[in-house]
């Protein structure tokens, strides 16, 4: 390529980039909002059930019932881990409830939803990390005491990982729902 097509490329590509679209962006509201609330319901859940566990955890780790099957740093362990995430949720939460349609600019809204998507992405991965570990250690521990509580609790994860895996569908289209445009 001589120096003159090179030119001539360039010339077209700031032309192409100098254009600006001069059209609105619209939002669908109707999808943007109950994308909103299904996604607030998300995390509304998910502050309540880890409440409720950091809350029974800590309890069993005060209590000090110490079990070979389920020791009591691990109920410490956990306690705490459910009140972080229960923390870490109702941060989220109040994420989702700051994004308002009707008074954000369209580019303060895609701002904020691709803020909440980041933060909601490290947190579901960083849980997942710390939940891989615990059950990790929780049924090395099980098989040293029976092989039949190890498969049932192994089951039972297998179990609500599936479901996860189910529902995880449904959540990516509420958060790409949150940026509905007609």
């Amino acid at each position: 390529m001589n120096l003159e097509e090179l030119k001539k490329s360039m010339s077209t590509l700031d032309d192409v980039l100098a254009q600006k679209n001069n059209e609105p962006i619209n939002f669908n509201t109707a999808t943007c909002d109950s994308a909103q609330s299904r996604v607030a319901k998300q995390y509304r859940k998910g502050i309540l059930n880890c409440s409720v566990l950091a809350i029974v955890f800590i309890i069993l780790w005060v209590s000090g019932t110490d079990e070979n099957s389920f020791p009591v740093a691990m109920k410490g362990f956990l306690g705490i881990f459910m009140a972080i995430a229960a923390i870490v949720y109702i941060f989220l939460y109040r994420s989702v409830k700051k994004i308002k349609l009707a008074t954000s600019t369209p580019m303060q809204m895609m701002k904020q939803v691709a803020s909440l998507r980041l933060y909601t992405l490290v947190a579901e991965i960083f849980f997942a990390v710390v939940l891989a570990v615990f059950f990790t250690i929780f049924l090395s521990n099980l098989w040293s005491l029976g092989t039949y509580t190890f498969w049932l609790v192994a089951g039972a994860l297998l179990v609500s990982i599936t479901i996860a895996l189910i529902m995880l569908p449904k959540k990516i289209r509420d958060f790409r729902e949150l940026t509905a445009i007609d």
